[in-house]
């Protein structure tokens, strides 16, 4: 873990897995083949602000918005963003039915193991989000969680799926497909607290008039790349070298204060090795 503690003041002045069904997959187009048609398909989650949202004319925009747009631009090629969710990202990639996938997906192992990552494009650190008042039981610490009375709420695929179950197994668990479920969940008293990455949680929260509160413990801290389908090295390694440039030149952590308004909590170390 590459912190500890995390700044209370500094997450609410902002107000994200189970792994895939694994069958053949269809071939990934390599680099070749993106640029002889000059697109590049990202998958992108719009249910997860402001990663990814809906803007005012209802296209997809945000964060990994604006990082796959810069990409298919220093590659001279056109964007097509296609709508995914936490549950199907990796099948989309597995299928062929996107190039890319950004939208959060956290470095694991056992996603490592069915796709390719590229270097990191930022971090993310896992936290406790509950309310101030009107749970089950009082949510003070981590610990607190891991009790029959509590109701924890939880988007599938997501890192604070499998940290529940080897912390918390007694809570009772209700997954659902996407954040803004969670947290009318969370805001109806249907659930009491939900595990998962601040960058998923402090802007959506805003949208709902609840005391929030976020627990000071940060429960782990994560690197999140770019997903490619497993193999496919040609476009991995152009992306690392973009990758690279887009952290030397500012643009990654200018664009994350564009969104979140203060810089990554763990930031990336700048290091030409991949």
């Amino acid at each position: 873990m590459m912190t500890s503690r995390l700044d209370r003041r500094h997450l609410l002045t902002l107000a994200a897995g189970a792994l895939p069904l694994l069958g053949t997959a269809a071939a990934a187009r390599p680099l070749d083949q993106v640029l002889s048609t000059r697109r590049l398909r990202a998958g992108i989650n719009p249910t997860l602000p402001p990663m990814g949202l809906f803007n005012e004319r209802n296209q997809i925009d945000g964060f990994d918005a604006d990082i796959a747009r810069e990409i298919a631009r220093r590659m001279n090629v056109e964007l097509e963003i296609v709508q995914v969710g936490s549950p199907d990202r990796i099948p989309f990639l597995q299928s062929d039915r996107i190039d890319i996938v950004l939208g959060s997906i956290t470095r694991t192992v056992e996603r490592a193991l069915v796709i390719d990552y590229t270097v990191p494009l930022h971090t993310q650190s896992m936290v406790v989000l509950t309310k101030a008042s009107g749970t089950a039981v009082p949510i003070n610490t981590p610990a607190d969680l891991n009790n029959r009375a509590v109701r924890l709420v939880q988007v599938r695929g997501t890192v604070g799926v499998p940290w529940i179950a080897a912390n918390a197994a007694q809570a009772q668990v209700t997954l659902l497909d996407n954040y803004p479920d969670c947290f009318r969940a969370l805001a109806q008293g249907r659930a009491d607290a939900m595990v998962d990455v601040a960058e998923s949680v402090v802007i959506p929260m805003r949208n709902f008039p609840v005391q929030w509160k976020i627990l000071d413990e940060v429960l782990a801290s994560f690197w999140v790349g770019i997903g490619v389908q497993k193999g496919n090295t040609t476009l991995k390694d152009v992306l690392n070298v973009i990758l690279f440039e887009m952290h030397r030149s500012g643009f990654v952590n200018t664009t994350w204060q564009k969104y979140f308004g203060v810089p990554m909590t763990t930031p990336i170390p700048f290091n030409p090795m991949f």
